[in-house]
């Protein structure tokens, strides 16, 4: 290999040395194969990034043996940040960390800096400090890894309690920590109408007309939206965007909690994502009691870009608590969100770029993907989400996102502007959909969202007591968040405008007034028909029992257009049957809804986990395949031998599933 030549102090500015290996790589492309050297140095051209990025990005070197290097060449020492000894600013507030982490820069209280620096970054270090060379006794150089590692160890209680309690301290309002008589007002409430509507079945109540008509009409805003979001033509996917330089720098955020079995196919999933690597950062955040998806992590995820965060343990076990301890170690500018299911579509990370470079989208704050069931030939119960989620992602909330209006984001494969999420504070610990609710603040800030034609399958509940869970945990924080906003009206409707809060009113209160009431109004309406009202009929009850029928009638059509529409743009068989069972899914929904009112008044931060890795059928890979599970005898990667034998029939590498003590 062609001689290196060390850079000098001379004044110049020029970052590249003598062979044109710029000075981030000088130092560790002399151990390197030539033609590596010159592949990663065309790739950082062709990217816009350092070439130290991209020997790191293909694994052809590690982050401390660049940052010696480098250190090396640049003639300032390289601080490790290991020693217990090490002194570092007194007083630093949660938001200084934040901007450390984010600029990369400490200054001890001796007053050298100390600096994370890597790629055009460590070029510019480069040119100060040959301008500059009275600098490099007062400089010294680490990695980003080292800098997180070192802020997460000496910060651990001013991280958490940014992550727990940063949004309920600076604003209390927006936070669902602060309902306390409010949720007790509410279950009443709920309660004393439920009881009004089976008495008026019988007797002619005065008042009983008031709730009546504010549900009627909340339920009949909910069947016009769904039959106007019919009407609309279906969207087609964005261009990806294919010109790398001008690509951003990007952090996906998973959450992992009881997740070992789903590492092996989450990695996988990860890995194939079509974005340049050096441009990509991969955080799993963890508890810090699931030693199970720590150790699969740890033999699967090993990998440039990828990093494991481990929650720290203060306020509620939540994932929006989680995804706020990860959000201060992202670089991107642009931050996903994924879940341990998730299979996103390759190209689904450049069409998110395409989208919020195009002009005249600077306000548009989230991107939120389509969620697709995969295994929804389990059982009727995921047929059932299916179509349900067909109806959702593939026609309602196109339709909001491309009138402009505020949506309840899904809780994954939704992609923010770094400044939009910051700006909002995040999202809330202590509200248990946390993707609704972020959704109404975005909107409250003046961000919009737009919804694209990119795909992530999921993996949906093929047990009644797995899908229960997961749906009292939903309705929960959909309560949650309509008493968070329902607080101050006038500045809600400020901020999203009167069709903004129609659009919230038809979308979560008709869903939770509908799942709430639905088995009462039957009931009512069958006592009406059975017993019949004490005394002669007044015109008022006349007027609501034919309310009501075309209540009932507006929203069959509705949930049934909706339905069907949805099944055949993403072509999920079998619409009869779905049809069919869809009264027994409703009586199911409202079901999860009593229990998640009686869970709102008792335990209204709980999170109830919703277990993945047991579909027995795949939508992407028809054939059946078995179950995954954890045995206790191993802590080794171990998958049954029929899937690695399909694997090799498909022509993959076979891949290893995670069992842990």
């Amino acid at each position: 290999m062609t001689q290196v030549v060390r850079r000098q102090s001379s004044g110049t500015a020029d970052p590249a040395s003598a062979t044109g290996v710029p000075v981030e790589a000088a130092g560790v492309g002399r151990r390197l194969e030539p033609n590596v050297v010159h592949y990663a140095l065309r790739r950082a051209n062709r990217l816009g990034v350092g070439v130290d990025e991209a020997l790191l990005a293909g694994g052809h070197a590690s982050p401390d043996i660049v940052a010696r290097a480098a250190a090396h060449e640049l003639g300032i020492p390289f601080q490790p940040l290991d020693d217990p000894l090490f002194r570092t600013p007194a007083g630093c507030e949660p938001r200084d960390i934040a901007a450390l982490l984010r600029s990369g820069v400490m200054r001890t209280p001796e007053g050298r800096l100390v600096m994370a620096a890597r790629g055009l970054k460590l070029r510019r270090l480069a040119a100060t400090l040959d301008e500059r060379p009275s600098l490099r006794p007062l400089v010294s150089l680490t990695t980003p890894e080292r800098l997180a590692d070192f802020v997460r160890r000496r910060f651990a209680t001013h991280l958490g309690w940014r992550a727990a309690f940063e949004l309920h301290d600076r604003h209390p309002d927006l936070s669902a920590g602060t309902l306390a008589l409010s949720r007790w007002a509410f279950a009443l409430a709920v309660v004393a109408v439920a009881a009004l509507f089976l008495a008026a079945a019988t007797a002619a109540l005065p008042g009983s007309w008031a709730p009546a008509t504010i549900i009627a009409v909340m339920l009949l805003g909910s069947a016009t939206l769904k039959l106007t979001a019919c009407t609309a033509p279906p969207q087609a996917p964005p261009q990806p965007a294919r010109h790398d330089p001008t690509l951003p720098r990007y952090t996906l955020i998973v959450p992992l909690y009881r997740e070992a079995r789903m590492v092996p196919q989450l990695v996988e999933a990860l890995a194939a994502l079509d974005y340049p690597r050096e441009k990509l950062q991969v955080l799993f955040v963890i508890e810090a009691d699931d030693e199970q998806t720590a150790s699969a992590l740890a033999q699967q995820a090993d990998r440039p870009g990828f990093q494991v965060i481990v929650a720290p343990d203060v306020g509620p076990r939540t994932k929006p608590k989680a995804m706020n301890a990860a959000l201060p170690f992202a670089r991107g500018t642009v931050i996903g969100i994924y879940d341990a299911e998730d299979v996103p579509d390759p190209l689904q990370l450049r069409q998110v770029c395409s989208v919020l470079q195009q002009r005249g989208n600077e306000r548009v704050g989230c991107v939120q993907a389509r969620l697709v069931i995969d295994n929804l030939a389990d059982g009727w119960i995921t047929r059932q989400f299916a179509a349900e989620y067909a109806s959702y992602f593939d026609v309602v909330l196109p339709m909001l996102g491309g009138c402009g209006l505020p949506l309840p984001l899904g809780g994954t494969s939704n992609h923010f502007r770094r400044a939009a999420l910051e700006g909002v504070g995040g999202w809330d610990p202590f509200n248990v959909t946390e993707d609704a609710d972020l959704g109404v603040r975005l909107a409250r800030a003046g961000w919009g969202t737009a919804v694209i034609a990119s795909t992530t399958d999921e993996e949906a509940p093929r047990s009644l007591g797995t899908w229960m869970r997961q749906r009292t945990r939903w309705h929960k924080g959909w309560m949650q968040t309509l008493l968070v906003h329902a607080r101050h009206p006038r500045l809600l409707a400020r901020g999203i405008g009167v069709p903004g809060m129609l659009t919230l009113l038809f979308l979560l209160g008709s869903g939770t007034a509908a799942a709430l009431f639905h088995p009462v109004l039957i009931a009512s309406l069958l006592l009406d028909l059975v017993v019949g009202p004490a005394g002669a009929r007044s015109l008022m009850t006349t007027v609501l029992d034919a309310v009501w029928s075309g209540v009932l009638v507006a929203g069959l059509l509705g949930a049934t257009f909706s339905t069907v529409l949805g099944m055949q743009r993403r072509g999920v068989p079998g619409i009869a049957r779905v049809l069919a069972l869809m009264p027994l899914y409703w009586l199911m929904t409202s079901v999860a809804a009593w229990r998640a009112l009686l869970q709102l008044v008792r335990a209204p931060y709980h999170w109830e986990k919703t277990d993945h890795g047991l579909a027995r059928t795949s939508r992407r890979r028809p054939r059946l395949r078995p179950v995954v599970r954890l045995r206790a005898s191993s802590d080794r990667a171990v998958r049954p031998r029929e899937r690695s034998r399909r694997q090799r029939d498909e022509g993959r590498a076979p891949t290893s599933d995670v069992s842990s003590p």
